[in-house]
This record gives C-alpha cells, structure tokens and sequence, in this order.
C-alpha cells in the first residue's frame, strides 16, 4: 500500500468514514456544511494527494473584485501553502485547491485541513475576502491580505485534537 493510499485508509478510519477507495476517488465529504473531497494526486497517485472545497457562487455584481482577489491569493498562498483558487466548470462555483504530499500529512491533520478550508469556505461566502472600504471610501490594501496570511498559515497548523469530521 503506498502512502496515499495508507493516509486515505487512516483518515477513513479517524473519521468513522467508510469506502476509503471512494473517498480517495473524490467523494464528496461535508465538513461543516461544506463539500470538499480528497482524491490521489493524477500527477504523482502514490506520493500526493488533492484537496479540494467548495467556496461558492460569485455573485455577478462583484466578480471583477472578487475574481482580483483570487488571483493576488493564488499568488500569495500557492507558493508556500500549495493553496490554490480556480472555477468549478460543473458547479459554477469558486474551488479552493491544496496538493498536500502524502507522507508529510497525518490522517489527523487532514482532518484539520479539511477543516480549517471548511471555516475559510463560511467566511469567503459572507465577506468575498474583500475589505470593507473605509471611511474614504477606499479599499484598504495591505502588503499581504489578512486572507493569505490565514491561508499560508493553514499550510503550518498543526491539530490541537479537533476530533472527526462531523457526519
């Protein structure tokens, strides 16, 4: 058994979830009232594996923004933290990306990164990333958006003993 399929199988097992071939094939998983799945990398099956949870829809009227601040997190968070953003062409919906190497993750961990995507998934859905202007009515910009930080960050977060996923 190769290390994907080794964290797969163990994080089924964490989590009380059964089948971990269709787990590790992309089976949706609710993690908080978000979709995610985890599937084996197509690019390295035996050492990588993909995460991937749903964001959402963009609303019409704010996707210049939005689509912006996308762009300036896959810049931000993709170099350290393998977080990526793209568009769902099935859903219609912003996906968040992580390539995770299999013998670097701990099933409990995965855990964690499911997780802490889920939380990052409930707040894109109320604030886009976006900054409320301020009283100029200006967005107020930082070097590095409090968003990406959060990301980069997700990429080093080690489990404080969250438990399983909820069913």
């Amino acid at each position: 058994m190769n290390d994907s399929e080794c964290l797969i199988r163990d994080f089924c097992a964490l989590t009380r979830l059964g089948d971990p071939e269709s787990i590790g094939g992309g089976a949706p998983l609710d993690v908080n009232g978000v979709t995610c799945s985890v599937t084996k990398s197509r690019h390295d099956e035996a050492n990588a594996l993909v995460v991937y949870c749903e964001f959402g829809a963009m609303p019409a009227d704010r996707e210049a923004a939005i689509s912006q601040e996308l762009l300036v997190q896959n810049f931000v968070g993709a170099p350290d933290g393998g977080v990526m953003f793209g568009f769902s062409p099935v859903a219609k919906h912003v996906i968040c990306i992580q390539h995770l190497r299999a013998s670097a993750v701990t099933a409990q961990r995965l855990v964690d990164i499911l997780s802490h995507l889920a939380e990052k998934a409930t707040e894109w859905r109320r604030t886009y990333f976006l900054k409320a202007a301020d009283t100029r009515g200006q967005r107020n910009t930082p070097a590095i958006p409090s968003s990406a930080r959060a990301f980069l960050s997700s990429a080093r977060i080690v489990g404080a003993g969250k438990g399983p996923l909820p069913r």
